[in-house]
């Protein structure tokens, strides 16, 4: 069996709302507690900015570049049936399948706030399969970590 793994390039958008998500869970919470104080303020300290705004915008960059999107490729198989099983039985641990209409299989969290975040995390999987190749679209650590559960099960595919 082959493993062909493509990641592509970082995207704005994700960046961008991991930002959004973070600024808005600091800010509101540190706004949140000096309202509680009495003194409703933006900053607490004039140094603050740092942890208010520097760490949402580096950690979002560097969030964003770690665990960008990809696709993972397996060719030079048996059974195709049998390795889609042995996929779909490593990802139903906390993704559900919903139905598409084009033949793929699509993956969705299980949880409502898992979806709710999942709007700012995008982490469905989509798989596709074809007669002699699988792939699998979805971020870097969900593929790393079907690759190496694969590698790694006893069956011979």
């Amino acid at each position: 069996m082959k493993f062909k793994k493509i990641l592509f390039r970082n995207s704005l958008l994700e960046t961008f709302l991991y930002f959004g998500l973070l600024f808005i869970l600091i800010n509101g919470t540190i706004f949140l507690f000096t309202l509680i104080r009495g003194n409703p303020r933006f900053l607490i300290y004039d140094s603050s900015w740092i942890i208010q705004i520097a760490f949402p915008f580096i950690f979002s960059i560097i969030q964003t570049s770690v665990n960008r999107n990809g696709i993972l490729k397996l060719t030079v198989f048996n059974d195709s049936k049998t390795l889609t099983e042995k996929i779909d039985s490593l990802v139903n641990n906390s993704y559900i399948r919903i139905v598409s209409e084009s033949g793929d299989l699509n993956y969705v969290k299980k949880t409502k706030w898992a979806r709710f975040f999942n709007y700012f995390f995008r982490e469905n999987i989509k798989i596709r399969v074809t007669n002699n190749e699988i792939m699998i679209f979805a971020k870097k650590n969900i593929l790393d970590s079907i690759e190496m559960n694969i590698k790694r099960s006893k069956l011979n595919f």
